[in-house]
């Protein structure tokens, strides 16, 4: 080994926050000759194996799947249930879709680990090629954009009904408590200045408030059902059309959307085995099922066909239990929509750097100026769009359309050409069933896409997603 691979070495371990006895970090002579010194694969093996004993054990990857996939969905899964024919056949779309959204999270770890990247959009531009990996980067910027609107209006659905506890119904009427008022004055005073920054250093307690908020709701929703004396509601047995199954898919796939979040989750793992992330998936898909099941069905059955798109707004105004529940779920917001401004800031920036061609120099000394006109201007027009639309259902009907393209048609283009792009087999049966397997993930992902898209349109021009607000000025 030379003096220059030995300080190479010796940089590496440090950055790992070890400095091995035999790599020398100021020797003046080469040790090449030395019987007892590695030579630097064996050094990156040890270093590998190092960080594989500091990363993200079990029970942690268990809790980052859990947090990534339950959110701001979770409101809308009584009213999709209701929309697609009942519980049976919500809770039968659940399965469906977990199913196969835990075979496309073994499938891009699969495909991480033949490219050796860590991140979901750099598997499919160096597995599907640079134009796919485009597409990608695109796709997360709308997914995660329509997402913040999501959270925008959320916060304006519990203001409205803090609004009305303390004012009565014509609230609105008061321009200081009108909904576009108080849903501008909060996330400019909150969530902008905390848009800003380069690190989101509060990240690790926002998950915590975030998954503890969201079963909070689920206990309040399960527990109101049989405690809260609501009257009996006209409950959904069965789909009116055979077309109303798919009423519930965007919900499911927005509520099931992990797979970003799981290709990263695989690189931290301690043991990055795909049993080991199998095993993973298993017990977050359980977890989360619960969650969303629970909170499907009793709202459900709480409200029947009448339950409103975020079902916290079916609650009475002055219930204190739930008004605590409201109250957990916009802070948890406030501190979510930053985060996932950031991941999507962060595509769009590296998407402008790459187009304009930046020098490394140029990159950093225009940072800062990109950071606050792309943060503006992302900001800016999600609080236009959520004081535009009506519901989260609209928002989730769309961006539910974009989740069926991480959970399927990316992952089933990735398997596709990770089987192309490799010798072929002695079981020719084998690499034939994976190439099916993947072109039935591109195909269904591509017509879930399309579907949820129309049909969003067509409600939107049939007013089916009219106006669901407690107050509004005429």
């Amino acid at each position: 080994m030379s003096i220059q691979e030995d300080k190479l070495s010796a940089r590496a371990y440090e950055s790992f926050g070890e400095t091995p006895a035999n790599v020398s970090t100021g020797s003046t002579e080469s040790q090449t000759g030395d019987a007892g010194m590695e030579d630097n694969s064996v050094i990156v093996l040890k270093i590998q194996a190092s960080r594989r004993e500091r990363g993200t054990p079990a029970a942690g990857a268990v809790f980052i799947v859990v947090n990534a996939c339950l959110g701001a969905g979770l409101l809308n899964f009584p009213a999709a249930f209701q929309g697609a024919g009942g519980n049976a056949v919500g809770v039968s779309m659940e399965v469906i879709f977990l199913v196969f959204g835990a075979v496309a999270a073994l499938i891009m770890a699969y495909c991480s680990d033949l490219c050796r990247v860590s991140t979901y959009q750099d598997v499919v531009q160096t597995v599907c090629g640079r134009n796919a990996g485009i597409l990608c980067d695109l796709a997360i910027i709308l997914y995660t954009f329509g997402t913040c609107i999501t959270f925008i209006i959320i916060v304006g659905d519990q203001v409205d009904k803090v609004m009305q506890w303390a004012a009565g119904p014509d609230f609105c009427y008061h321009f200081y408590m009108n909904r576009k008022f108080t849903m501008s004055v909060i996330s400019i005073l909150i969530i902008l200045p905390l848009c800003i920054p380069k690190d989101i250093g509060f990240q690790k307690y926002a998950s915590f408030l975030g998954v503890a908020s969201i079963l909070y709701v689920t206990v309040i929703v399960s527990v109101k059902y049989y405690t809260g004396g609501y009257p009996p509601a006209d409950i959904a047995t069965s789909p009116k059309m055979f077309t109303d199954v798919f009423i519930a898919v965007p919900t499911v796939c927005f509520g099931f959307q992990y797979h970003i979040s799981a290709v990263p989750v695989y690189a931290s793992m301690r043991k990055r085995t795909l049993g080991s992330l199998a095993k993973v998936m298993f017990f977050a898909m359980v977890i989360t099922m619960l969650v969303y099941t629970a909170t499907g069905v009793y709202g459900g059955l709480t409200f029947g066909r009448s339950v409103t798109s975020d079902v916290l707004l079916s609650y009475h105004a002055n219930d204190v239990s739930v008004t605590i529940g409201r109250a957990a779920l916009t802070l948890d917001i406030l501190t979510s929509y930053p985060i996932l401004h950031f991941c999507g800031r962060t595509v769009l920036d590296g998407f402008y750097v790459r187009w304009r061609r930046l020098s490394p120099e140029d990159n950093l000394r225009q940072e800062f100026v990109r950071r606050v006109v792309q943060t503006m201007a992302w900001f800016w027009l999600s609080l236009f769009f959520a004081i535009m639309i009506p519901n989260i259902g609209l928002v989730i009907s769309v961006i539910g359309g974009l989740a069926a393209v991480f959970i399927m048609v990316f992952p089933g283009y990735c398997l596709v050409q990770a089987v192309l792009m490799q010798q072929p087999s002695d079981n020719v049966h084998k690499d034939r069933a994976l190439l099916v397997l993947g072109v039935l993930y591109v195909f269904l992902g591509t017509f879930i896409l399309g579907e949820n898209t129309a049909l969003a349109i067509i409600d939107d021009m049939n007013g089916k997603n009219s106006l669901q607000q407690i107050c509004t000025v005429p």
